[in-house]
Parts: C-alpha cells; structure tokens; sequence
C-alpha cells in the first residue's frame, strides 16, 4: 500500500512540474595567458582562422567569428579589411569532439487496471452491477546512451611579425552538439580574459541567455 501511495505520488508531482522551464546551464573553464613585459592596448587588427583548413572567408567561419568581432569591437580594437596594416592577427578557432558515452538504466513503475464487477437483481428492470478498478503495478527498465562533447574556442593575438601577445581558451563538456548556440556563449566567457594571465584554470558556469535560444 505504501509503494502504491509513492508511485502515485510521484506521478502527480511530474505531471505538475513538467512544464516548468528551466534555463540551461553550461560550466565552462578558461584558461588565459599573456605574453611577459607586454603592454597591451587596443589597436587594429585582422580576424583570421587559427586552423589551417577552416577558411577566414567562409560563410559557416564569419557566423561563428561574428561575436567575437563585436567583443572585440566593445573593448575598442578596429577591424581592418583589404590591405590595411594591423598591429595585431587575431586568430580564432572552435570545435567540437567526443570525449566519452555513458550508458545508465533506469526502472519505471508501469501501472496497470483491469475491471472486474458482478451483479444481481435490482427491481424488475434487470441487474445492479458493481464494478472494481484494482490496479497493480510492474516495473519497467529502459537504457539509454548519454554521449558527452567537448565545445571549445581558442582566440590567440600575435603581433605583425608572429610573435605571440596573448591566449585564451575556452571550454565546455556536455552533452549538446549545437555550436550555433554554444559558441557565442563561450566567446562572451572569454571577455574578462583577453589579454589576461589567469594562474590557473578557471571554472565558472553560465547561462543561457533567453534572446540566445534556437
């Protein structure tokens, strides 16, 4: 009696809450370093794919590159086109890779009725029939693969003959695929960093905004 009680309960309470939104939440780590005995400042630079078969040019680079051109923009830097000189090439890489898959199962109770009734004579019309609805419960067990990524961003500025100003790298595991959305949130991530020296890596988690959903 108590399971049944349990079981019920359980199931009024999902059928309440599940319509709830809940924001998602990504846990992100950054790792920032700069070049010693360097003053930076923002000056004018150029966006280039820091990965050598992603080309700067490209529909699919411009879309993830466009937030950080505007980060970037916020902070004062100038973007340069055409054969304009730029005191700083900033190089700018993202990606995706599977780390691992997990494989979890879970039990759920699978409740069941049936009907069962009988009668007898009522009056001279017929028979008064009284129905039951018992109802017993059996657990059901279902498997299901979660398969976890890793989103990342890498932006390294380099002055006009190649030596390395400053580096930031960010990252985040989970289980979504989508860098349309993932991305520009890393990028903005990376804002309290550019140009910094963290001494270690920094965790931290962040939200997603409601404008950034897709």
């Amino acid at each position: 009696m108590k399971k049944s009680i349990t079981i019920l309960f359980t199931l009024f309470i999902l059928t309440f809450t599940t319509g709830c939104t809940i924001t998602p939440k990504y846990r992100v780590t950054i790792d920032a370093i700069t070049a010693p005995n360097t003053t930076l400042n923002p000056s004018t630079y150029r966006l280039k794919a820091l990965d050598k078969n992603k080309d700067s040019n490209s529909l699919r680079f411009q879309q993830y590159a466009t937030p950080l051109a505007q980060l970037l923009h916020e902070k004062g830097y100038l973007k340069v086109e055409g054969n304009e000189k730029a005191k700083q090439i900033i190089y700018f890489d993202y990606g995706i890779e599977k780390l691992k898959e997990e494989r979890e199962t879970y039990i759920e109770p699978d409740i069941i009725t049936f009907n069962f009734g009988f009668g007898y004579p009522y009056g001279s019309f017929g028979y008064y029939d009284q129905f039951y609805h018992p109802f017993y419960y059996r657990n059901r067990y279902h498997t299901y693969t979660n398969t976890y990524y890793n989103r990342y961003i890498t932006i390294l500025a380099k002055e006009q003959f190649d030596k390395e100003l400053w580096r930031v790298d960010v990252s985040s595991v989970g289980e979504s695929k989508n860098l349309r959305k993932i991305v520009p949130l890393l990028i903005e991530a990376s804002r309290p960093y550019l140009g910094t020296t963290t001494k270690e890596p920094v965790e931290l988690v962040i939200k997603e905004k409601k404008d950034e959903k897709r």
